[in-house]
């Protein structure tokens, strides 16, 4: 039964063709119809635009989809719809999931009536003001502020201020992005970003939080985030606390930019996806070993049934029956049987032991094979030059 509760700003009955389509987005999401429940939610909320419920169930499709923007803003247009709605909590925990999942900063402080703001732009280290007064430089952490409409500007030296409008909601962080465009008057002064013939750059897209490391180095970055090189081919190596570090080579050209993209994989999935890897490897041995137990078994049956029937059916007629029967003992037809059918039980059992375990080495091998050993960073020794010498020992030593 589908249960609407009717917010303040719209107390009419839902419309049947709401109703309607509304169920049918919310059960096909629960049978993971992802695709037919957009459909059904989309034209849930065109009849009825001022409901939040096709908005938050098209944020939790989302998330199941992995479409972290589609679930934020629609999260966001549900708890707009009705701050009061009685899924408002469960609707923020999706927001803020999804918010997580896409690698944004989460907010550390107290919301208390209000919400927070997060901002983020193309250059690094603009200024950055709300309502006029300067809340510090991109990117922007999560702050807490007021509810309701805000102006929010990006400026810095060399670049063309930028200026963006955004509403902060109670009890979440509102992200907004700023792209600053160059000044031509102040590119003659220089502000960093004109080709240049013997350098490109690298931005790394991953995690928050991340390390990166180029060429076994820290690497400073521009005032728009990226790494300035020479031409030519650098590993860079991206590590963050509780999750796997990764390593690629890369190359850059003069004058171009490149992006690398590092997921980093939690440490923890790892370790079960290798848990489970291994385990797949031990129940194909033990499962293989129970196929060739029970294939043992089955060729023992069928030669005590085959002995049993070459006795019977060569048994000596010119003698008689309980002189014969004192040397090999009597074995009826229902016995012959018996043994035969007892064969192809084990038989049974054998190939259905060893289907199993071809499918239980398959499946441990594949996830071994995307769960392999992270590969200890070796020792770096740099030379230390101050007040005194010596060398300076970094990462695991061989």
């Amino acid at each position: 039964m589908l249960l609407v509760t009717a917010s303040p700003a719209w107390a009419q009955k839902p419309s049947p063709t709401f109703t309607k389509e509304f169920q049918a987005g919310v059960d096909a999401f629960r049978l993971g119809q992802y695709d037919e429940a957009v459909r059904h939610l989309e034209a849930a909320s065109q009849a009825e635009p001022k409901l939040p419920g096709p908005h938050r169930f098209r944020a939790a499709v989302a998330a199941a989809q992995s479409q972290w923007d589609v679930c934020i803003a629609s999260a966001r247009t549900a708890i707009q719809l009705n701050p009061q709605s009685s899924e408002i909590v469960a609707t923020r925990k999706v927001h803020d999931g999804c918010r997580e999942s896409a690698g944004r900063p989460l907010f550390a402080g107290v919301y208390a009536t209000g919400g927070a703001i997060a901002v983020a732009a193309n250059v690094a280290g603009a200024t950055v003001t709300v309502e006029g007064l300067k809340y510090g430089a991109t990117p922007l952490a999560p702050r807490a502020i007021a509810l309701g409409d805000v102006t929010v500007t990006a400026s810095k030296s060399g670049w063309k201020t930028a200026t963006g409008t955004t509403t902060i909601l109670p009890h979440i962080v509102t992200d907004i992005e700023l792209t600053l465009v160059e000044d031509a008057g102040a590119i003659g002064a220089g502000n960093g970003d004109r080709p240049l013939d013997d350098l490109g750059w690298l931005r790394v897209k991953t995690v928050a939080g991340a390390t990166v490391r180029i060429d076994g180095k820290p690497w400073a970055v521009d005032d728009r985030g990226r790494f300035v090189l020479k031409p030519g081919p650098h590993d860079v190596e991206v590590s963050a606390p509780g999750r796997v570090t990764e390593e690629r080579a890369v190359r850059v050209s003069a004058g171009q930019e490149v992006t690398a993209s590092f997921e980093l994989e939690s440490r923890a999935a790892r370790a079960s996806r290798q848990r489970r890897g291994r385990v797949g490897v031990a129940a194909a041995v033990g499962f293989g070993a129970i196929g060739a137990m029970t294939a043992v078994m089955s060729s023992r049956a069928v030669d005590e049934a085959r002995d049993a029937w070459v006795i019977e059916t060569t048994r000596p007629t010119a003698i008689p029956l309980s002189e014969s029967v004192a040397i090999q003992p009597l074995r009826r037809r229902a016995e012959i049987d018996a043994l035969v059918a007892r064969s192809d039980r084990w038989a049974l059992v054998s190939n259905v032991s060893y289907g199993v375990a071809a499918v239980s080495l398959g499946l441990g091998v594949y996830l071994l094979s995307r769960a392999p050993e992270e590969k200890p960073r070796r020792a770096m020794v740099t030379p230390v030059v101050g007040d005194s010498w010596g060398v300076a020992v970094t990462g695991v030593l061989p």
